[in-house]
């Protein structure tokens, strides 16, 4: 799972093109910083500030954090305990990464669905301080979830193809 630049905030991966999820957390994190930046100049330089700079930041911070961990995920740079999994025999370690991939990818199929459920209830309202939807802040749950969850199906199919040897 190891990928050239794992880890260093590598926009080129191994196959020479761009990540895009790379790419959309630099530029939410350059954004979340500009926007401090603004906030803070405004702030204590004219006096006043955003109004929608907490909202916008808490969002953008939201964001940021669901989709690099789709990218920790996907390059194997998650929180692990392999000390376990690592001392079994071949074929207990087998049916441990099975069962391992089987409950994250049920876990993400929940966290899709009931994501899903959140984004089109609220659909129809709207942000305190921005006009727009409640819904389009709260969509990156189902996106993290069948992002990650299609991760862990392509990685448990080719486990089972895998001979238990």
């Amino acid at each position: 799972m190891d990928r050239s630049g794992a880890g260093t905030g590598a926009l080129i991966p191994e196959s020479g093109r761009r990540d895009p999820l790379a790419i959309a957390c630099s530029l939410l994190l350059a954004g979340i910083a500009a926007l401090c930046l603004i906030e803070v100049t405004l702030r204590y330089g004219f006096g006043g500030g955003l109004g929608f700079y907490d909202e916008l930041a808490g969002f953008a911070l939201v964001w940021l954090t669901f989709l690099g961990a789709v990218m920790a995920r996907r390059d194997g740079a998650h929180i692990g305990i392999r000390d376990l999994v690592s001392r079994l025999s071949p074929r207990p370690r087998r049916v441990a990464r099975i069962l391992e991939h089987t409950a994250v990818l049920a876990l993400h199929l929940v966290l899709a669905w009931f994501g899903t459920v959140l984004v089109l209830r609220f659909l129809g309202e709207r942000s305190i301080t921005m006009p727009i939807p409640m819904g389009a802040f709260y969509l990156v749950l189902p996106l993290f979830a069948v992002l990650t969850g299609a991760m862990e199906a392509r990685r448990l199919l080719a486990l089972l193809r895998e001979s238990g040897d």
